[in-house]
């Protein structure tokens, strides 16, 4: 079993500049860029964010977005991810990759009788997927025997504001 991870690979490079911008604007005067030059790197960004964000302003949130990486988790994490429609994702396509190596999730506290009953089941899947294939049926159509427990791969764009909602709903 692979362990299941994700890696942030990437960020807005303006970081909490923009943010702080954004809340500076409805209260300062001055053009967005002047605004924005003025919280470039200024101490007091981290307090004025929080400050907003414990208004309930979390619109700030949204100009600093994460780009991840999230390697060998399961298919419900994978859909609960693809449920926040402000985030955008690109995942591994079952149409076009062979998934009959593609391991799967294993619940912890599984022991004995009911861990093997699991990992057989889990077996049994993907020899069914492999021998459809075998038998000339597309990957498209024989895609649909995986088990929903089968590792996951896929990269996924959101908001810092849509990142705290997919967390908290976690």
């Amino acid at each position: 079993m692979s362990e299941s991870k994700v890696l942030i690979i990437g960020m807005s490079d303006t970081g909490e500049a923009i943010p702080a911008a954004s809340g500076r604007i409805s209260t300062q005067a001055g053009t967005a860029t002047e605004i924005f030059e003025k919280s470039v790197d200024n101490p007091k960004n981290p307090a004025l964010i929080g400050k907003i964000t414990r208004s309930g302003h979390n619109s700030v949130l949204e100009h600093t977005v994460y780009n991840m990486a999230f390697e060998n988790v399961s298919v419900f994490c994978e859909q609960f991810i693809i449920e926040f429609r402000l985030a955008s994702f690109t995942v591994k396509s079952r149409r076009y990759v062979d998934f009959a190596d593609a391991g799967f999730y294993t619940p912890s506290g599984l022991e004995g009788e009911a861990a093997e009953l699991y990992d057989g089941s889990m077996r049994s899947f993907f020899a069914d997927y492999s021998r459809l294939l075998e038998l000339g049926i597309p990957k498209e159509d024989a895609r649909f025997v995986l088990p929903y427990g089968r590792d996951s791969n896929f990269f996924c764009t959101a908001n810092a504001r849509e990142l705290l909602r997919m967390i908290d709903s976690m």
